[in-house]
């Protein structure tokens, strides 16, 4: 798109914008005055910033003020700080980059899936008993004991540390009720 295009002579021709700035702004997707009402300066200096372009807080005064028809150095001071945190506040925002999903988030999601996958009718088994297509008790507790974790080797008895294992307490507790 060039300066001579009517798209950016409209643009250009609001208060405090030139041809550079409503350049940028068909650039950044903002066609009119009515969609930058829309949007707000904020959203209108973010897509500018994604779009590529050194957008400043003076920038965003100005499209504030072209929104308002106001120079954007008389802006009141109230609405300058709000304009200032707002900004300072999107600029933080597109420098931290999209947002990440956390570790707890990606397991809770795993878990779902494999919810979900666990209710899903069986598929054709190929180790079934021939019956229903459920599978064999084998199979199902092979399937089973190769889910779950090792478990840990019992203490030995013939160690000679003086201690009980837990087996010989528990037999021992249970002979004296």
């Amino acid at each position: 798109m060039s300066a001579t295009d009517p798209i950016v002579q409209e643009l250009a021709a609001l208060k405090n914008l030139g041809e550079k700035t409503a350049l940028w702004l068909v650039d950044a997707g903002v066609r009119s005055r009515s969609e930058m009402a829309k949007l707000g300066a904020i959203e209108v200096c973010r897509r500018m910033l994604l779009a590529g372009h050194p957008v400043s807080l003076v920038a965003a005064y100005a499209i504030e003020g072209a929104l308002t028809d106001t120079h954007w150095n008389q802006i009141p001071p109230q609405k300058k700080l709000e304009v200032q945190r707002l900004f300072a506040v999107m600029k933080r925002g597109i420098a931290a980059g999209p947002p990440v999903v956390k570790a707890a988030t990606r397991a809770a999601a795993a878990a779902k899936a494999a919810a979900a996958a666990a209710a899903a009718p069986p598929a054709a088994d190929p180790v079934s008993n021939g019956s229903n297509g459920a599978k064999s008790a084998t199979a199902a507790a092979t399937a089973t004991s190769a889910a779950k974790p090792a478990a840990k080797p019992a203490a030995s008895a013939s160690k000679s540390t003086g201690t009980k294992t837990a087996t010989a307490t528990a037999t021992k507790t249970k002979s004296k009720s």
